[in-house]
């Protein structure tokens, strides 16, 4: 399965989300968006190593906008 980074439009959006993902005890990391999807989103990002999908809900939930989510290189 691959990993999936969850574009948001400001990095005060991907501050927020990692916020609200802490208290839900879900690991998170604020990273820069590839360059290839920069144009869509503000150059950060949320990487959500697993249950991204979970992370997605209880972001929209919280009012955190998203933009998208692409896969994140293999490191």
């Amino acid at each position: 399965m691959e990993k999936q980074l969850i574009l948001v439009p400001s990095v005060t959006y991907a501050m927020k989300g990692k916020s609200i993902l802490d208290k839900y005890n879900i690991r998170s990391y604020i990273e820069r968006t590839p360059k290839t999807h920069q144009v869509y989103s503000c150059g950060y990002c949320i990487f959500v190593p697993e249950n991204t999908q979970t992370a997605h809900e209880i972001l929209l939930s919280k009012g955190i906008k998203i933009i998208g989510r692409v896969a994140r290189d293999a490191v």
